[in-house]
């Protein structure tokens, strides 16, 4: 009986010592499934990013082609579908089809569009402090203007920061240029800032712009863009300030066909993205987005000067009054209200920056 108790206690303990073997090669089983998990969590995540997923995008802007902003749009639409090897589609709707450029960031907000090519003071409603570019005569001249709009300026940087002290869901991908801007009249060639007197001037949504027109005598009246042939067809207003690229391409010779040389501005432009887009994409995107971003703004600046120059011909040849100015008429005028301008849009800062320049 003895000899079995032994027998028992011997076969109880070697059970105990298999159980606690078979659960500590369980722990040691469980540890290297653990260790192994990270391992396929991240093969996951860079299948997510290298997946067969494609992004159909939307790009705006409110310019009728042929336009800096258009080729800029184009450009960058079809070497992103390149980069991306097709996963990512831009498509490129011009001539205002999707609105006016506040329209059409309002639906940035929430990502039912994902890019905008603008002008840089219709976008005041969101970065007041656009509107220093609307101060005329601020910027000596071209190099001195791409300069200061460069993607490395501390100029641009203030803007992205301005993008995200405002809190809204856009991204400034970079600034760019669009030409040199002139002031067109459907009755009369302006020669000097005494012709502006009592003129009905469209002006965009920019209240330092109509501050300045109204100085030099105008009556300013805002008016979308795609809306200016048909205000100047009907006597809503009287004259205008644009790119010579954007006054071809929207056939406002047939309803104003003088032109004066103010060159009172280099129109500058904003390349902006949706923060809604930028979320659902992949950072490798985003990264290729970026860089193409800077390209297509130094293009646009490229463009607007080549329009420049091409058109200002072709608008010869069609008849159309071109007429030389006094600008110093304009300056000493204007000049004066730049330090006021700059501390009501709390844009000391930039005009400081972009003075800093001369």
């Amino acid at each position: 009986m003895k000899t079995f108790n032994r027998y028992l206690l011997l076969a109880l303990g070697l059970a105990l010592l298999l159980a606690l073997a078979a659960c500590g090669g369980g722990d040691a089983e469980e540890t290297t499934g653990d260790s192994t998990t990270p391992d396929e969590t991240e093969t996951t995540d860079e299948a997510d990013v290298d997946s067969d997923e494609e992004f159909e995008l939307i790009l705006a802007t409110v310019v009728n082609p042929p336009h800096p902003w258009v080729d800029m749009g184009e450009f960058f639409a079809e070497e992103l579908e390149k980069r991306t090897d097709g996963k990512v589609k831009v498509s490129v709707h011009h001539s205002a089809t999707l609105g006016d450029d506040e329209a059409i960031m309002d639906e940035m907000l929430i990502g039912t569009i994902d890019f905008i090519v603008g002008g840089a003071q219709n976008a005041a409603p969101y970065i007041p402090q656009y509107q220093i570019f609307g101060l005329s005569y601020l910027f000596d001249d071209m190099d001195m203007f791409e300069e200061a709009i460069a993607h490395d300026s501390e100029i641009t940087a203030r803007f992205k920061e301005l993008y995200e002290e405002n809190g809204f869901e856009l991204k400034l991908l970079g600034l760019s240029g669009g030409g040199t801007r002139y002031t067109s009249h459907k009755d009369k060639q302006i020669t000097e800032a005494a012709d502006m007197e009592g003129v009905k001037m469209r002006l965009p949504g920019s209240p330092i712009e109509s501050k300045i027109w109204g100085e030099l005598g105008a009556v300013p009246t805002s008016l979308p863009w795609n809306e200016v042939y048909s205000g100047v067809q009907t006597g809503v207003v009287e004259a205008f300030e644009s790119t010579l690229s954007g006054y071809q391409g929207s056939k406002l010779h047939e309803v104003a066909p003088n032109v004066a040389k103010t060159e009172h501005l280099f129109m500058a432009s904003h390349f902006t993205m949706s923060k809604v887009t930028e979320e659902k994409l992949p950072d490798e995107y985003n990264e290729i987005i970026e860089e193409l971003a800077i390209e297509a703004c130094y293009l646009g600046i490229e463009q607007g000067k080549k329009y420049d120059e091409e058109v200002m011909e072709q608008l010869e040849e069609m008849g159309v009054n071109i007429s030389e100015v006094d600008k110093e008429s304009f300056q000493v005028v204007v000049e004066p209200l730049y330090e006021e301008l700059a501390e009501e849009l709390g844009a000391m800062d930039l005009l400081e920056m972009i003075q800093d320049l001369k």
